[in-house]
């Protein structure tokens, strides 16, 4: 029981669900437990690219039986001799993520316990939640403080949302480009949002606002500054990803906090925001910075600095679920983003049975005790979406 069963099998997951494309990971051991892992490049581009890296690693890392409690000697293994790993990116550490998440879930399933009993145990038996994703279905500005209110009478006291993003006839959000340098009027447009959107919700509401890093770095501290008079909690990216001096320039100009972490990959990147003390919320993506018990240790370097940790999550239910195990073993929690209304969106599917957005009420998430991450992925809805089976003895 030392290293635990043997990995046996892998099965790589993709395909469409709504607005996402996620990439999932099964690992089966040799007694037939399995655990799940997500590479998070759900959104964006990438996902194909994280579908051909976790099956390059699996072949090349977890064959031959490879004990499933060895998650932290596999990830290590691949660090060191995988190459593009030591300074590599979202797709490499997305296929870590998926690998060590999937490996974890199975010793904890093995142990009989929850994932977060493997994080340290329990600190919470609730989570704040903040809701994103409550503007979808709307297809012009003067849809957006219908919607928030809608959200505000689901129960969500916490709203987060895009003020800088153009949306589109369908209803899609396009970012701006070139960080809008000569488009003033993407600024003017947003304060009008942020303004409608505070009215339509009223004072009690936190507002959060993601910016990801869409104007000039003077643009910025200029939107933010306006901005305050509406009371934003903190904004999130508000520069581009890995310019940490840009990053202490705003965050020392602007009087929200400021919030980072969706791009950046592992704790050697997290250390240089630290460092720079040019952020007050740290937001690792479980499924991209390497997994979850490098998450954990961002945060515990979080804690170290005296700052919020708040898990990003932007994929399927396997990422939500993870999230929701690290942030109940944090000490300096603060808040769980939530989307509760994928099911808008046209073609989305239920990947896992049983997922923690249902166990949100009135703005709170209860965090199960079931073991592993709780999840069991539905075969009959993803059976389409396999694209690789890899037999690993």
């Amino acid at each position: 029981m030392i290293n635990g069963p043997k990995l046996v099998a892998a099965e790589i997951f993709h395909g469409r669900s709504g607005g996402l494309s996620p990439v999932l990971l099964r690992l089966t051991a040799d007694d037939g437990v399995t655990g799940l892992g997500e590479a998070a490049l759900a959104y964006g581009t990438g996902a194909l690219g994280a579908v051909g890296m976790i099956e390059d690693l699996v072949r090349r890392y977890l064959a031959g039986g490879i004990p499933a409690f060895r998650g932290e000697a596999v990830w290590n293994e691949i660090l060191d001799h995988g190459f593009w790993a030591k300074g590599g990116g979202a797709v490499v550490f997305a296929a870590m993520s998926a690998i060590e998440t999937a490996m974890l879930d199975i010793k904890a399933r093995t142990l009989g316990v929850p994932v977060y009993e493997l994080l340290g145990g329990r600190m919470h038996d609730s989570l704040a939640c903040y809701c994103n994703g409550w503007y979808f279905g709307a297809t012009r500005d003067e849809d957006l403080p219908r919607f928030a209110e809608s959200a505000v009478a689901d129960g969500y006291d916490r709203l987060k949302f895009y003020p800088l993003v153009e949306i589109l006839p369908e209803g899609r959000l396009r970012h701006p480009s070139l960080r809008a340098a000569s488009e003033p009027e993407v600024s003017r447009r947003a304060l009008r949002r942020v303004a409608e959107i505070r009215r339509a919700v009223g004072p009690e509401v936190e507002l959060m606002l993601d910016l990801s890093g869409g104007l000039s770095v003077g643009d910025t501290i200029d939107f933010c500054r306006a901005v305050a008079e509406h009371d934003v909690s903190f904004v999130e990216e508000p520069t581009m990803p890995g310019d940490t001096g840009a990053l202490a320039q705003v965050a020392g100009a602007i009087p929200q906090q400021v919030a980072v972490g969706e791009r950046l990959y592992t704790r050697n990147a997290f250390r240089d925001v630290l460092e720079a003390r040019a952020v007050y919320i740290l937001q690792p993506d479980i499924g991209n910075t390497g997994g979850l018990m490098e998450a954990r240790r961002i945060a515990a370097m979080a804690e170290a600095y005296g700052l919020k940790v708040q898990p990003h999550v932007c994929a399927s239910a396997v990422s939500s679920a993870a999230a929701m195990h690290l942030s109940a073993a944090l000490p300096n929690f603060y808040v769980q983003e939530h989307f509760p209304y994928w099911s808008r969106l046209p073609g989305h599917v239920d990947v896992v049975d049983d997922p923690v957005e249902d166990c949100v009420s009135a703005g709170r998430l209860s965090v199960p005790d079931r073991p592993g991450l709780g999840v069991t992925l539905r075969d009959a809805a993803v059976e389409d979406w396999r694209v690789a089976r890899i037999d690993l003895e």
